[in-house]
């Protein structure tokens, strides 16, 4: 009789859903009385959980919560709070995988609490890291965030300077510009809308991330005025920057993300540049119709005045080393991935895969989380691939709750 009452009882956990929720809790939202029951799980809720995990949830992750495939997660020993959680959020849609909302669709709250509570429950896997330590913790050291592109931009640092500061008369520094004017400045070069061979066929070899991760590079350098001497009248060419300050700036520093800044440029690329915008060799409507309204000494006058200014780094952050994007996970996530918050993931020993994915999903805000959209959208390739590869080789640590007296305060 006892065992037909348990057998009643599981059905009714398993057919019976509640209604989903509207909005599940997000990760920093206090732990309620409700979730406290998984932090200390009685052998009547874990059994409970197992039942509808061998339902539920074990094809994909494994009754003792061990996945075979690299692209799913690992439940065990996984932290209970962020279970039942990462559940009711897919219960309501809210995480982009179909698959996992049919699969327990037909759950209610119990049961949702009882299976969190099995999992983090069991033991979880270890991690044989020995053969993979020596190359991924040489990678997450490496304090240089721009490793990646540094062949591409030793292409650039012949004409350009090592640093983006040209010292070469006739050709710009590429400092003081926003990534976003560098991307599209080289774009129309591999188009063709900016007639320069040399610079068309360097541009389109060069992929869409590249050319991010180089804007960025030379937006963060320290910019410094040329040291080609100008030919032309500076004071007469302050006169003619009335127009050209709307868009360029005062002195030259633009504000604008898709304006370039001229202040401190080679004078001698200035005239050229311009002069491409008079004979059609350079696409812009605005910049034509202003170059074809100068004479050649007002250009040469124009280029003497910006190159005696003083250009200004813009104001965009240099990339995280991996060790400072660590750092930054182990506030949430805990030292190595183990962390002590219950409403936070384990990371430690995670399916590379899946982690890479779950990254990814956050990026494209196919997951909610107002703070993962903030921490993994500045991430590049590269980022993702050293992270991952990080977590998945460290050793994962369960953890266990106490219930602590209250202190007793004096009336």
């Amino acid at each position: 009789m006892q065992r037909a009452i348990q057998a009643l009882s599981m059905c009714a956990t398993l057919l019976f859903a509640s209604a989903a929720l509207a909005e599940p809790p997000a990760a920093t939202d206090p732990i309620t009385a409700k979730e406290r029951r998984i932090l200390f799980p009685s052998r009547q809720l874990i059994e409970q959980g197992r039942g509808v995990a061998a339902t539920a949830c074990a094809d994909c992750h494994g009754l003792n919560g061990i996945a075979e495939s690299e692209a799913k997660p690992h439940l065990a020993g996984q932290r209970s709070v962020y279970l039942y959680r990462a559940l009711q959020a897919y219960q309501a849609g809210l995480r982009g995988a179909t698959d996992m909302g049919h699969s327990i669709s037909f759950l209610n709250d119990e049961a949702l609490l009882a299976v969190a509570a099995y999992y983090a429950h069991q033991t979880p896997a270890s991690v044989d890291s020995e053969t993979a330590d020596a190359e991924v913790m040489s990678a997450i050291q490496e304090d240089d965030p721009f490793t990646a592109i540094r062949d591409d931009l030793r292409k650039c640092s012949r004409c350009h300077g090592e640093d983006g500061n040209s010292s070469a008369s006739g050709m710009p520094s590429l400092t003081a510009q926003s990534p976003e004017y560098f991307i599209a400045a080289m774009e129309a070069y591999a188009s063709g809308e900016r007639a320069h061979r040399i610079m068309e066929r360097l541009a389109s070899g060069i992929d869409e991330s590249t050319l991010e991760q180089m804007g960025i590079f030379y937006a963060v350098q320290t910019p410094t005025a040329t040291s080609t001497e100008a030919e032309g009248d500076a004071g007469k060419g302050a006169e003619l920057t009335v127009d050209c300050a709307n868009c360029h700036g005062a002195s030259g520093n633009a504000s604008g993300g898709d304006m370039p800044s001229v202040a401190g440029q080679d004078p001698r690329y200035f005239v050229k540049a311009m002069e491409a915008y008079r004979k059609g060799e350079r696409e812009h409507e605005g910049m034509v119709n202003a170059a074809e309204g100068l004479s050649d000494s007002d250009l040469v006058n124009l280029a003497a005045y910006y190159a005696m200014q003083e250009p200004q780094r813009r104001d965009v952050r240099a990339p995280f080393t991996p060790a400072e994007w660590l750092a930054r996970c182990e506030r949430c996530h805990g030292i190595e991935g183990n962390s002590t918050d219950p409403r936070f993931p384990m990371l430690a020993g995670q399916n590379k895969t899946y982690l890479e994915q779950a990254l990814k999903a956050y990026i494209d805000d196919k997951r909610p989380s107002t703070t993962m959209h903030a921490m993994s959208r500045p991430l590049s390739g590269r980022d993702i691939e050293r992270i991952v590869s990080y977590y998945s080789t460290r050793e994962p640590k369960a953890v266990v709750y106490m219930q602590l007296p209250c202190e007793e305060t004096e009336n």
